[in-house]
């Protein structure tokens, strides 16, 4: 009998040890799980000696290509009814209507310029500059879109660079002149996305063959700053593997910041470009959609 009761205490023991035990883990599981959805951000970059890093939410913004105009004080992006949308920083919107033109395919990569009266974006392949002066398209070239990759730049009002794929399927960098028909080919290499133009470089983001296996390749990433005179590339950060998460970066000519995604949280890294050294100046869960300088 005694024998009986000692085991009955043993097994309650248990059974309450199980139950403790799988509330506690439940307890555990519902106060560490991180509920809040990453939201779309631009970050604003301040500089020293106080740096500081600022997130703008864009609820309503359908792609990961969006532009900043410091003098306007605005952010151009595309929303999820394919319409080009600016926005003020403070939080008021508008539409912009494109007049010229039935656009029923998506569109993508939307810029301010070439000039102050105009703005380009990609639509079925082709890059249009439109005039909100005049309400008209004024240029029209081929090109590449993307809703993740800067696939164009502009240097001035009349010339700038832009990517073209070739017959492999990746993408090659091209001079961009309204005064010329044909682009010319700046470099060889697949040239993913178009950064930054400063002076006579263009910081560009370039996918490589890293690893060779007896059952395929592994592609990496690098950031380069390509010398427009004569082709070729300076090597300034090299990425790892290209899935590991896509860079955003820009450069004020003295330094670099670049955005990566490493897992649930990405990171800001800035670069001097005098001495190379490289440091991690901001953290973020959200998704980081454009890098800006204030």
């Amino acid at each position: 009998m005694k024998r009986n009761k000692k085991i009955f205490l043993m097994a309650a023991v248990v059974i309450v040890i199980i139950i403790g035990a799988a509330v506690c883990c439940k307890f555990i599981f519902l106060t560490d799980r991180d509920t809040t959805a990453p939201e779309k951000v631009v970050l604003f970059i301040g500089g020293e000696p106080d740096f500081e890093c600022r997130e703008v939410v864009l609820e309503d913004c359908r792609e990961e290509c969006v532009d900043y105009n410091p003098e306007k004080g605005s952010l151009l992006f595309v929303n999820g009814e394919n319409q080009i949308v600016e926005r003020d920083i403070s939080g008021e919107e508008h539409v912009i209507d494109i007049e010229a033109m039935d656009l029923t395919e998506p569109v993508s990569n939307v810029q301010y310029g070439p000039d102050d009266t105009s703005i380009c974006f990609v639509y079925e392949n082709k890059i249009y500059q439109y005039s909100f002066k005049d309400q008209e398209i004024l240029y029209e070239t081929d090109g590449m879109g993307s809703y993740w990759l800067r696939t164009y730049m502009w240097e001035n009002d009349e010339c700038g660079y832009k990517l073209m794929p070739n017959e492999r399927g990746m993408s090659e960098l091209y001079r961009m002149d309204k005064r010329e028909e044909a682009g010319q080919k700046v470099c060889e290499g697949w040239i993913h996305s178009i950064g930054q133009v400063q002076g006579n470089k263009i910081y560009a983001l370039e996918r490589y063959v890293g690893l060779y296996y007896s059952f395929g390749a592994e592609i990496h990433s690098r950031i380069v700053a390509v010398d427009v005179s004569d082709g070729t590339k300076e090597t300034i950060q090299g990425l790892g593997r290209s899935w590991d998460g896509t860079a955003l970066f820009i450069c004020d000519g003295e330094d670099m910041y670049y955005f990566q995604e490493k897992g649930k949280k990405g990171c800001l890294y800035r670069i001097d470009l005098k001495t190379g050294r490289r440091k991690k100046v901001y953290s973020t869960r959200n998704e980081v959609i454009g890098i800006e300088c204030m």
